[in-house]
């Protein structure tokens, strides 16, 4: 049985910062942070993603450089906790503190797309999660999603014990997708009983089940050409199109929609928080809304998580929404039919 008093001391050490920290010329960083019971399969996807061809400069936040296996090929420099890779990513060894070795990471010459932090598999993320919304860090990083890995062969192996139970309920409880690993070990029965479970202590999780994580990174990062909005111009129609399959049988596809109407920014916000069906995992898009024609808006969505956002004027460009979405069995004329209904009378 793991003793849980071993880990009471805080993740994170008082930042050492009262001032917001700003980079000239850069904006700000999306990060994911990565959680997940002991063994759930994070370092796994974490090798996925150093070791992948991907194009991105990811950076990644780990607690223990042992359990990375990253192609020796693709070792390019090792500094004292830092090893640099010729696919441009970093791998990054936390020792003293989390927000030290997150400010060396973003603060660094190398110019990272994507910062990825895999949390102690007994970690309760909330400190975490309140270090990234801290207003210090708001020009540095943005929280883009914060993801869970469960076991789904282990996840009910402590049995009664509370306080591991709720440990992994707060970890699911702080998520906005879920990933469900390991679904070659179980049954269809046992995987229900998973969801029921969650499903009764939390409600609107988004649950993408897997094998070995083999998970798209395009549900799991927003950024370069996994950037959702850059979907839109590679359709020119509301319809689906597959792209992928994992091996566990869950198909993945990207929807678009386009309107020279405008919407009702409220009907819109309750639209997407209340009636998004669970199978979009993400939602990205620029938004024209009747009661500010001149600005243009963002959406994004992931998971649970749902921002829209003033930005600049249209200027020059013509009013126009343009919404792309990544999930699984889509239903196009149904959701397409959603943001119709939020379209301004």
């Amino acid at each position: 049985m793991i003793n849980l008093n071993k880990y009471s001391a805080p993740i994170l050490a008082s930042a050492p910062r009262t001032e917001p920290i700003y980079i000239e010329g850069r904006d700000p960083v999306p990060v994911t942070l990565l959680t997940g019971f002991l063994g759930a399969g994070k370092t796994t996807l974490l090798n996925r993603i150093l070791n992948g061809n991907h194009g991105l400069r990811v950076g990644v936040l780990v607690n223990d450089f042992g359990a990375i296996n990253i192609d020796a090929e693709l070792v390019g420099a090792v500094e004292e906790n830092t090893i640099s890779l010729t696919n441009g990513c970093v791998c990054c060894e936390i020792r003293d503190d989390l927000v030290n070795s997150l400010e060396q990471i973003l603060t660094s010459t190398k110019v990272i797309d994507y910062v990825i932090l895999e949390a102690s598999g007994v970690a309760d993320p909330e400190s975490i999660v309140m270090t990234f919304l801290d207003r210090r860090y708001e020009k540095l990083l943005k929280l883009d999603s914060i993801t869970c890995i469960l076991d789904a062969k282990a996840i009910f192996a402590d049995g009664d014990n509370e306080a591991l139970n709720m440990l992994k309920l707060r970890q699911i409880g702080f998520a906005d997708l879920v990933i469900l690993n390991k679904t070659d070990l179980v049954g269809s029965e046992h995987i229900e009983v998973i969801k029921e479970w969650i499903g009764h202590h939390l409600h609107r999780i988004r649950i993408i089940e897997a094998e070995h994580c083999d998970v798209p990174l395009e549900v799991l990062l927003a950024v370069g050409r996994f950037d959702p909005a850059y979907l839109v111009a590679q359709q020119e129609n509301t319809d689906t199109e597959s792209y992928d399959t994992s091996p566990a049988g869950q198909m993945f596809e990207t929807w678009s929609y386009e309107s020279d109407r405008p919407f009702s920014l409220e009907t819109l916000r309750q639209m997407v928080r209340r009636e998004l069906p669970a199978s979009i995992y993400r939602c990205k898009g620029i938004v024209y809304v009747a009661e500010s024609p001149n600005k243009r808006f963002s959406l994004q969505i992931v998971g649970r998580r749902t921002e829209l956002s003033e930005l600049d004027d249209w200027g020059e460009r013509s009013p126009r929404n343009q919404i792309v979405a990544i999930g699984s069995s889509i239903n196009a004329q149904e959701l397409s039919r959603k943001f119709d209904t939020c379209l301004s009378s």
